[in-house]
């Protein structure tokens, strides 16, 4: 049996971030024997001095990799690399210099650049694996709310929200919000349809969104939320995209904007007038991570003869 890839999980408590990580792991997992140990920083704080003095100031067993997420998790990055002798993989677009890290994985929209050791990937990794269980009957909106990059218009998204779930009577929809949705906003949709269940997300278990994405053949996601469009995206299902104002033009949006072109996406009013949502080609950017990052360590499994 192969000796088992020991993974370090530094998080920083954030969802999102642990998401990303989880989704490397998960498709590591899948390919090779993986011992994984989740490391709290909120927990057990790292800080310059244990760079300074090449420590990692707890005891667990030698890392193979160390696995980040989050500006928080940088320095416990470097640490734990000149502690242990660990490969630091960060997945996003650092704050420190690149050249810090061992492996770089992160979206094609930061513009990263040609090097053996980065790799550029559709949106943040995520743990969503394609479905092969998609149902034509259920139906699944992810609302967000007001952000760096978005406003927030109640009343145009609770119209976008009734012209779909009336185009759409036979289909079951669950609906929920988000940590950012305006409180108002959940009181405006809690009883919008006879054939919707809303809950807010202080409702919703962890991985629920997940489960409700192998079974959806149709989502809508609000414009704001790009990480749960490329979850979406990864399921496998008719994605479409509900509208809200744009603050500015950036990095994002211009995002969003490609994959609307590639017809991955819908907007509402692309929908709207022709009554078609596009459907993505089948992708998984946590596999391919995962098979970039092990062909790199050279840990690729050996297929059987």
């Amino acid at each position: 049996m192969n000796t088992p890839l020991i993974v370090w999980q530094l998080t920083d408590g954030k969802p999102g971030h642990e998401q990303q990580t989880l989704g490397l792991i998960r498709a590591m997992e899948r390919l090779v024997p993986v011992q994984t140990i989740r490391i709290d920083l909120r927990q057990q704080p790292v800080g310059l001095m244990d760079i300074l003095l090449r420590r990692f100031p707890h005891d667990y067993p030698k890392p193979d990799l160390v696995l980040g997420a989050g500006h928080g998790t940088h320095i416990p990055l470097l640490a734990a690399r000149l502690a242990t002798g660990g490969r630091s993989v960060v997945l996003m677009k650092p704050s420190l210099p690149m050249a810090w890290f061992d492996y770089v994985i992160m979206p094609q929209h930061d513009n990263p650049p040609h090097h053996p050791h980065i790799m550029g990937t559709y949106g943040v990794l995520n743990p969503v694996v394609p479905s092969s269980t998609l149902k034509s009957d259920r139906g699944l909106m992810l609302l967000g709310g007001p952000s760096k990059h978005h406003g927030w218009d109640e009343e145009g998204m609770v119209r976008q929200m009734k012209a779909v779930l009336a185009a759409n009577p036979d289909v079951q929809w669950q609906i929920t919000t988000s940590r950012r949705t305006p409180e108002h906003t959940f009181l405006e949709i809690r009883n919008i349809a006879p054939n919707a269940k809303v809950w807010t997300s202080s409702e919703t278990p962890q991985g629920w969104v997940e489960q409700q994405l192998q079974e959806a053949g149709q989502v809508w996601v609000s414009e704001d939320s790009i990480s749960m469009i490329f979850e979406s995206l990864t399921a496998g299902g008719q994605v479409g995209v509900l509208q809200t104002p744009r603050l500015q033009s950036d990095r994002i949006t211009q995002a969003i904007d490609q994959l609307m072109v590639q017809r991955w996406l819908t907007s509402f009013d692309v929908w709207e007038k022709s009554g078609v949502l596009q459907r993505a080609p089948r992708f998984s950017e946590a596999d391919r991570a995962a098979e970039w990052l092990l062909r790199c360590e050279e840990r690729w499994p050996v297929q059987a003869v």
